[in-house]
Formats: C-alpha cells, sequence, structure tokens
C-alpha cells in the first residue's frame, strides 16, 4: 500500500471517529430542545423508554411488540442510559418491563457512541432523514472491517463525499454556525498530511471513537501540525 493510501484512510478515520459522532450528539441535543417541547436529554429518552424498550427486550408488559427490532439496542447500550429502579410493573405483569427503569439523572449524548445515536436519532427522532443516518453508519462500519488501513483515491472520494454530504446537511439542522464549522473542519482535514504514528494510532481509534470525542479535540490535533 502507498503513503497517499494510508493518508486517506487516516483522513477518513478522522471525519468518522470525530465528526461524525459530534454531529450525531448536536442531532439529538436539539431534537430534544426544539422538536420535543424542550425537553432535557433524561425527560426526552424517559418519554420515549416504552419505544427504546421494544429495541431492547423480547417482551414488554403492553401487549405488543410493534417495533421493528431488526436493530435491536443492546444490554450495554440500555444500560449506558438506564438504571433499574425499586418500581414495580404499571400494568401488573411479572416480567422485565420498563416501568421497572428509570433515565440516568443528569445524562448527556457523551455516552452515546455512533451506533447509538443513530439508534435513537432512527427510532424517537421522526424528521431527519434516515438515509444522512445510514451513510455514516455504513461507512464507518467499512473502516472498522476494512482489510488494511490504506483507500485507493475512488474508495476515498466517494466514502469522503458521501460523509461529507450527510454531515453538512445534519448540522444544518441544528444551527447555521454548526453548518460552518461542520464545512470548515471538512477542508481542514481532507488536507492534513498524515504521518505514520497518527496512522497507527488511528486504526486502532477506529474500534474506539470515545477516545476522540468532539470538533475541539480533532481542532488540537490539527494544531500539532
Amino acid at each position: 500500500m502507498s503513503r497517499d493510501d494510508e493518508a486517506r484512510y487516516g483522513r477518513t478515520c478522522l471525519l468518522a471517529l470525530n465528526v461524525c459522532p459530534f454531529t450525531l450528539r448536536q442531532v439529538i441535543d436539539n431534537y430534544s430542545l426544539r422538536h420535543a417541547g424542550s425537553l432535557s436529554l433524561c425527560d426526552f429518552l424517559e418519554k420515549n423508554k416504552h419505544s427504546l424498550f421494544h429495541l431492547y427486550a423480547k417482551k414488554c408488559c403492553c401487549r405488543y411488540l410493534k417495533q421493528d427490532r431488526t436493530t435491536p439496542m443492546y444490554k450495554s447500550q440500555w444500560d449506558s442510559l438506564f438504571i433499574q429502579n425499586t418500581s414495580s410493573c404499571r400494568n401488573g405483569k411479572q416480567i422485565d418491563c420498563p416501568c421497572k427503569y428509570d433515565c440516568k439523572s443528569g445524562i448527556t449524548t457523551k455516552v452515546m457512541d455512533i451506533t447509538l445515536c443513530c439508534l435513537v436519532i432512527n427510532n424517537i427522532c421522526p424528521g431527519v432523514d434516515i438515509n444522512h443516518i445510514k451513510t455514516i453508519r455504513d461507512i464507518r462500519n467499512k473502516l472498522i472491517h476494512a482489510e488494511s488501513a490504506s483507500l485507493d483515491l475512488l474508495t476515498y472520494n466517494g466514502y469522503w463525499n458521501r460523509l461529507g454530504t450527510a454531515l453538512c446537511q445534519l448540522a444544518k439542522i441544528v444551527s447555521s454556525t454548526l453548518h460552518k464549522g461542520t464545512v470548515d473542519l471538512i477542508d481542514e482535514l481532507e488536507n492534513r498530511v498524515m504521518d505514520p504514528v497518527e496512522l497507527r494510532e488511528l486504526r486502532n481509534l477506529i474500534v474506539d471513537e470515545n477516545r476522540l470525542t468532539d470538533l475541539e479535540s480533532v481542532r488540537a490535533l490539527l494544531k500539532k501540525q
């Protein structure tokens, strides 16, 4: 593989690991505040607890599980948002159910990785274009499972343009300020020179994106050049 191919992979990882989760978290925060009656994130999740539980559990205290479970919520994801309480089921059922859980106090979207953000947006944030969410999730997964830490020019251009479009459209939902910041950051990352040490680190980070969380951390990396 060439150094150029490795550098393209590194830049795309930075875009997927940093800008994507930051933008997705902003979309969720914006939705809860603007489109769900100015709720805090905790209140918003509590309001939608039953729907999210349908993604997590195979049974519920209601009569039917109506949610599409093709993209289920895993226990670790549920546990990052909710904590068990001492309440009994409101419907008198002797099964695990959403009545027995409360949203974690003081929770923020920083506990959500890309996968969980996508799950929340697709299921309880109606009106957000799910095609943009699918683009982010699919490309991130392809980067994780790439056979080598490199991207040829054709693949890179495809990934970069699709991710850039999705991110800019999602940022525009939140605010013009976030949209401009996202456009500027994408331009910065596209011209970034990647050194071998950073490339090795990024290959490890792709499966641990919580170590890079927001626009500021990317800008800190850019200042090292």
